[in-house]
C-alpha cells in the first residue's frame, strides 16, 4: 500500500496545472491556522507559507523526513508524523489549535474514513468556526483497478459523504464537482480498458498532456458553466454542531 501512495504522490506532482486549479478553488475557505492531514510530497505547502501556522502530517517516514528538512527553517511550520485513524491524532491537532483541516485525496486511502472524521470532529472548535476541506474521488460506480493500484478504498458520491459527515457534525457549506472530462477518461481507462496508472508510458502521457493543455480551458468552461458530475468532488464543511450519537 505504501508504494502505491508514494507513485500517487509522484504522480500528482507532475500535474501543477490541475493541483493548482484545486487549490485556487479551496483557498477562500482556508483560515489562517491549517493542518494538512497526509501533505505528502508537500504539493499544496507553499501556498500556505504565508498564514499563521501549518501543520503538516503524514503516515509515511519518507515524506515526513523530506518535508521537516525542506521547512526546517520555518518557525510557523510544524511536521509531524501521525494517523488520522488514531486517537493521538486529535490531541496533536489540539495542541495548535487549527481551524481548517485539509485533506487533499487522501480519505480515499484511509480504511476507517468515519473515525477520521470523527478524529477530525473531535479537534475542531464547533459552532462554524471550524472548516474541513475535502477533495475525493467522485463516484463509487467508477472504482476499478486504476483506483486499487493507486490505494483507494473506494470513491464518493455525495450521498454517502453527506451521511458519514452528518453523524461527525459537519454541515456542508458547498460542493462541487470538478474535471467533467476526467470522469469519462477515467471511466474509459478503469473501467473498459482496464488500465491502471503503471500500465504504460501512454498512460501517463495522457495524464501529462491533459495538465499541460486541457486544465486550463476546461476550468474556464467550469467556472461559467459548473458541471454536475466531474472526477473530483470538492467538499467544504463546517462543525456545527455535536456528532449524532
Amino acid at each position: 500500500m505504501n508504494e502505491e501512495i508514494i507513485k500517487a504522490q509522484e504522480d500528482n506532482a507532475r500535474t501543477p496545472n490541475y493541483n493548482k486549479w484545486i487549490l485556487e478553488s479551496i483557498l477562500p475557505y482556508v483560515g489562517t491556522r491549517i493542518l494538512d492531514v497526509g501533505a505528502g510530497q508537500g504539493n499544496f505547502l507553499p501556498y500556505f507559507l504565508q498564514k499563521e501556522f501549518l501543520l503538516a502530517t503524514d503516515i509515511l517516514d519518507v515524506f515526513v523526513e523530506k518535508l521537516t528538512v525542506t521547512y526546517s527553517l520555518r518557525t510557523n511550520v510544524k511536521v509531524c508524523k501521525a494517523d488520522i485513524q488514531n486517537e493521538e491524532f486529535i490531541e496533536i491537532a489540539r495542541r495548535y489549535y487549527v481551524d481548517t483541516v485539509i485533506c487533499n485525496n487522501v480519505l480515499e486511502h484511509v480504511q476507517d474514513d468515519q473515525k477520521a472524521l470523527r478524529n477530525i470532529s473531535a479537534m475542531l472548535p464547533p459552532g462554524g468556526r471550524g472548516n474541513l476541506i475535502l477533495v475525493l474521488p467522485a463516484f463509487q460506480i467508477l472504482y476499478s483497478r486504476w483506483d486499487r493500484a493507486v490505494g483507494h478504498f473506494r470513491r464518493y458520491d455525495f450521498s454517502d459523504i453527506q451521511s458519514k459527515l452528518q453523524k461527525e457534525g459537519f454541515s456542508i457549506k458547498r460542493s462541487f464537482y470538478m474535471n467533467c472530462i476526467g470522469f469519462f477518461a477515467w471511466f474509459v481507462n478503469g473501467k473498459i480498458l482496464h488500465n491502471t496508472p503503471y500500465t504504460g508510458a501512454f498512460i501517463k502521457e495522457q495524464v501529462l498532456l491533459f495538465d499541460r493543455y486541457m486544465v486550463k480551458p476546461l476550468r474556464f468552461m467550469e467556472r461559467i458553466i459548473p458541471p454536475a458530475f466531474g472526477q473530483t468532488l470538492v467538499i467544504i464543511a463546517h462543525h456545527t454542531y455535536s456528532p449524532i450519537k
